[in-house]
């Protein structure tokens, strides 16, 4: 997404260097000239096209007078210039530029949400969600992410976007709080940002996909952790008609994890029947879900138990 507002930048005419006026001390002369000097380095780069010069011409200027006679206009040609600029890098993926440029803009407008919103949301869709994954901005999506979130729940809405969807946006930003946790080793905690992210745009197919398959992934790894924990114990204890307390834990534990991997499957199973997902995902997961069902339940060979799931969850009927 691109941040530059639908109206044009109003043209401003610049007033003359010097008035007629009484004569000047010198002095007083001196420190006009020298401003006169830095607003015409700024010009000369600005009406050459030279961007870069003259956002440094700019910055020189503002430093050295930053209530000075050209400096309201010089700051809106900054800003007008930097959006531009971080127009064109979003467009580029030049994710390295596009973040110096937002974060030049946010230095002196740190609550400008249609720039939080940028910068999140290309780290997101070129790096995040990409394939494979790419995490060397993770920490930056994260912070423009939670930055996001907290102007968006304080009332704050896009600027110049008439059709701003609060949900679906608190649903993307919330889904790269979830991202990070996962690969964070926090798996509870990704598996709660998820179906939060989920809860927020239900109505967001790609969106509510990823959300679930992720789960699953993170429910499968779960399952797989205890289910070694449980095999490491003797044999002997496993199949013992009175199982020892350590045995009997770790079983209902494990029975516990296959239940939650069962129930975060059988979703992303309906829901991908019931949207039309890509068959080669839905089919892979199917059979990881009637693997560990029939682990968990044995005695249901017939899968009857497992249909009922299904069709509750909104899978069409077979």
């Amino acid at each position: 997404m691109t941040v530059r507002n639908a109206a044009a930048a109003a043209s401003i005419a610049l007033a003359a260097l010097f008035s007629i006026q009484a004569p000047v001390p010198a002095g007083a002369q001196e420190v006009v000239q020298d401003e006169g000097a830095f607003y015409r380095a700024f010009h000369e780069a600005s009406q050459a096209g030279d961007t870069a010069r003259a956002l440094e011409a700019a910055k020189t200027y503002l430093e050295k007078y930053p209530s000075g006679q050209y400096a309201d206009f010089i700051k809106k040609w900054q800003d007008q210039a930097r959006m531009t600029l971080l127009d064109t890098a979003i467009k580029d993926k030049r994710t390295a530029d596009m973040l110096k440029i937002g974060g030049e803009i946010l230095a002196s407008d740190p609550e400008n949400l249609n720039v939080i919103y940028a910068l999140a949301f290309n780290i997101r869709r070129n790096e995040l969600i990409a394939a494979p994954p790419v995490y060397q901005n993770a920490e930056a999506a994260v912070d423009y992410a939670k930055r996001g979130i907290a102007l968006i729940e304080s009332g704050k809405t896009l600027t110049g976007v008439s059709s701003f969807d609060k949900g679906a946006t608190l649903a993307w930003m919330t889904q790269i709080l979830a991202i990070d946790a996962g690969r964070g080793d926090r798996p509870a905690e990704a598996i709660k940002l998820y179906d939060k992210s989920t809860s927020l745009a239900p109505n967001d197919p790609p969106l509510v996909a990823r959300n679930l398959f992720a789960v699953v992934s993170l429910r499968q790894a779960m399952y797989g952790e205890v289910a070694k924990a449980y095999n490491a114990l003797p044999e002997a204890d496993r199949a013992a008609s009175e199982p020892t307390p350590e045995v009997k834990a770790a079983r209902e534990t494990l029975n516990s994890e296959a239940d939650a991997l069962i129930d975060a499957a059988a979703g992303f199973v309906a829901y991908g029947r019931a949207k039309g997902l890509a068959p080669a995902t839905v089919d892979r997961v199917n059979q990881l879900l009637e693997t560990v069902y029939k682990g968990r339940f044995p005695e249901d060979a017939a899968l009857e138990g497992l249909k009922k799931i299904l069709a509750a969850k909104g899978a069409p009927a077979a």
